[in-house]
C-alpha cells in the first residue's frame, strides 16, 4: 500500500502553523520553511500558481493522502451535481479514516489510517480495512469489539472528542454514525478550497 514516507510537518513549516492544531508542532516554534534559508523565505511573495499548488499540498496533507488519490476524488466531485469546491471537501471528509479520527479513536489522521488498515474498524457491522473507504449518510462506523482495539481507542480519550456536527457518536458502545453531509462551517477556516478548483481547472 503506497503511503507518504516524508516529513509530515514541512508544509506546516510552509504556512507557519500546525495545520492539524498540534500545539508542540516544529511550526509553532519555526513558522518559515526548512533549510538554511528559510528564514528568508518566510515572507516572499508567490505567483498565482504557487499559492494555488500550496492551497491544494494544505489540504492533501491534512487528509493524509496521494496526488493521485487527491486528484481522483477531485474528478469524482466535478462529476457531482451541485457545488464542486463543497463536494469535493465532502468526499475527503467522508473518507473512513477521516470519521475515525473526528471521532477521536484516533489522535491523528496517520493513526486512524493505520487503524483501518489493521481491521479495527467496523462499517455497518463489517470489517472494512480501506482508508479511502466512502461514507454515506446513514453508515455507522464502530471500533471492532476486541481487547487491543478497544484499548486503542480508550488510550486516545475518545469519549473526549470534539465531534463534528455530521457525526453522532454513541460513546459507550464505541459507535458513530454519519448523520449529515459537512456543511462548509464545518470545516477548517484556512482551507481554500476555491484555489484548489482553479489549479486543477488549469
Amino acid at each position: 500500500m503506497a503511503t507518504y514516507r516524508g516529513r509530515k510537518t514541512d508544509i506546516c513549516r510552509t504556512v507557519g502553523f500546525d495545520i492539524w492544531g498540534k500545539p508542540k508542532s516544529p511550526a509553532s516554534k519555526r513558522a518559515y520553511p526548512l533549510g538554511q534559508h528559510g528564514p528568508n523565505l518566510k515572507d516572499r511573495r508567490q505567483s498565482e500558481y504557487g499559492e494555488q499548488l500550496l492551497a491544494k499540498q494544505v489540504i492533501r496533507r491534512y487528509y493524509n493522502m496521494l496526488e493521485k488519490q487527491f486528484s481522483n476524488t477531485f474528478k469524482k466531485a466535478q462529476r457531482m451535481n451541485g457545488n464542486t469546491s463543497l463536494n469535493f471537501l465532502r468526499l475527503l471528509e467522508l473518507r473512513l479514516a477521516t470519521a475515525v479520527w473526528r471521532l477521536g479513536y484516533a489522535n491523528t489522521i496517520f493513526q486512524a489510517r493505520q487503524m483501518v488498515s489493521h481491521c479495527h474498524v467496523l462499517v455497518n457491522g463489517k470489517i472494512v480495512n480501506i482508508a479511502s473507504f466512502q461514507l454515506k449518510v446513514g453508515d455507522v462506523i464502530e471500533v471492532r469489539d476486541r481487547k487491543s482495539s478497544r484499548d486503542m481507542a480508550k488510550n486516545n480519550h475518545y469519549e473526549a472528542a470534539a465531534v463534528p456536527a455530521d457525526l453522532e457518536a454513541d460513546v459507550q458502545n464505541f459507535k458513530g454514525k454519519v448523520i449529515a453531509l459537512p456543511e462548509r462551517e464545518d470545516f477548517p477556516k484556512f482551507f481554500k478550497e476555491q484555489q484548489v478548483v482553479e489549479f486543477y481547472a488549469r
